[in-house]
């Protein structure tokens, strides 16, 4: 069978193929005809992903990094064989491309510890996939790219969908086996160095993410929009305000005060809530068998307005919808919307509520995987725009102001919209 430079079957050359290997052909020949982007190297990827390194200056943290990728390769074997069980919407190719996405940037992590360049990263796995695969050395040409490592692994790549399973379990096998270096030793230059372990691994994750149809550069950008999606660095930029091109009497305020007025007790009570003077909403108790403090949740819808600008709640509660546009009004601001606004509030109050209400999380150590459930649930509106470091930030700050509340049974929030900002204030001489 005649292949071009990229391994992929040549125009023409499909006679004689099982349907399968046809239909390989046919998409990788559809993946050539489409403009490629700039090829994203080894060394661009590990600079954008050591700025999310949260365990680089940690004692140990080489060994977080390394029980982080081993515990990404078991979450890639479970994930699929649940995508397999369960029959989820997701497909297995969805499942493993994210799953993948992490194990790399644990891996390049733990590289980056051992003072493992990626180019000799990027050398050491060009030599085991040659070596695997029966091919010639050659000397590099610049930088190595992941997509000289795709273009390797495809010229080979007959095959490897039926061998899954078997590249899956050596991936396993390996992965465990970085378990075992001696870390200590290796920094010391007593023992061999790592870097032929961490090639062997590179080199499996793109014959895996091969197995699946799905490149190791795509994996590899996919991620660095992941990470920097949840941990921006020093490079955060609010998205603009969902409202900003309407007019006024369709934006909510930019600027709020809202007082919470607690009338009772903490065991039998209810909050109201008042806005100029003006009492809004009904009044709220906590719903529940046990005293939580749920009365004061509004914060919350607070929290998201100051550093989502979103909040279907409260832009119904003050009547700010956007009537000049009936499928807005209808879809963005709607019922639905605001059903799972309030359904994100008590889910994550209820997670919160078993974790001490969030007051000892600093921003950026959030639970990932609460994070990525609520990005999920407003998929498809707005807000799903919003990157996950802005949610933290709306639930951590909703959460700081809800402690306020508690502490001081009532008081005044303040919001402002432009300035991404929430506050609190104490209640001054409060009355019934």
């Amino acid at each position: 069978m005649n292949v071009d430079i990229w391994g992929i079957p040549a125009l023409g050359s499909e006679a004689g193929m099982p349907e399968a290997k046809q239909r390989r052909a046919r998409e990788l020949a559809t993946r050539r005809a489409v403009a490629q982007d700039p090829p994203l190297t080894l060394a661009h990827y590990a600079a954008a992903a050591q700025q999310t390194d949260r365990f680089a200056d940690k004692a140990k943290g080489i060994d977080k990094l390394r029980f982080g990728f081993f515990g990404e390769i078991g979450g890639l074997l479970s994930a699929v064989k649940k995508v397999n069980r369960d029959q989820l919407g997701e497909t297995e190719t969805e499942v493993a491309g994210e799953e993948i996405g992490d194990a790399l940037w644990y891996l390049f992590s733990v590289a980056h510890s051992l003072n493992v360049a990626p180019e000799r990263l990027g050398l050491e796995t060009l030599r085991i996939l040659r070596e695997r695969f029966a091919e010639s050395e050659q000397d590099p040409d610049g930088d190595i790219t992941f997509r000289q490592l795709d273009s390797l692994v495809a010229l080979h790549d007959q095959g490897l969908e039926a061998q899954r399973i078997e590249r899956l379990g050596e991936l396993a096998r390996t992965s465990g086996e970085l378990l075992t270096i001696k870390v200590d030793a290796q920094l010391e230059l007593i023992a061999p160095h790592p870097t032929a372990r961490l090639g062997e691994l590179l080199a499996l994750l793109a014959i895996v993410s091969s197995s699946f149809c799905i490149r190791l550069e795509d994996v590899a950008h996919d991620n660095l929009i992941k990470i920097h999606g949840r941990w921006p660095g020093d490079n955060r930029s609010y998205i603009n305000l969902f409202d900003g091109e309407y007019l006024g009497h369709e934006q909510i305020p930019r600027v709020l005060a809202i007082e919470f007025i607690e009338r009772g007790d903490a065991l039998v009570g209810h909050v109201v809530q008042r806005l100029n003077g003006v009492f809004i909403g009904d009044r709220l108790t906590d719903n529940s068998n046990e005293p939580d403090d749920y009365r004061f949740h509004d914060v919350f819808h607070l929290a998201y307005i100051a550093h989502l600008g979103w909040s279907p709640v409260i832009r119904g509660l003050l009547k700010y919808k956007r009537k000049s546009r009936p499928d807005v009004d209808e879809n963005e601001d709607g019922a639905r919307a605001m059903i799972i606004e309030e359904g994100i509030a008590t889910w994550i109050f209820n997670h919160a509520k078993k974790h001490s209400f969030y007051e000892d999380i600093v921003v950026g150590k959030l639970d990932y995987g609460l994070l990525k459930q609520v990005h999920s649930m407003v998929s498809g509106y707005e807000v799903d725009q919003c990157p996950l470091w802005q949610w933290e930030l709306a639930i951590l700050e909703g959460f700081r102001i809800f402690r306020e509340l508690r502490e001081h049974r009532g008081g005044t929030v303040h919001v402002d919209m432009l300035a991404h900002s929430i506050r609190f204030e104490p209640p001054k001489n409060q009355t019934p």
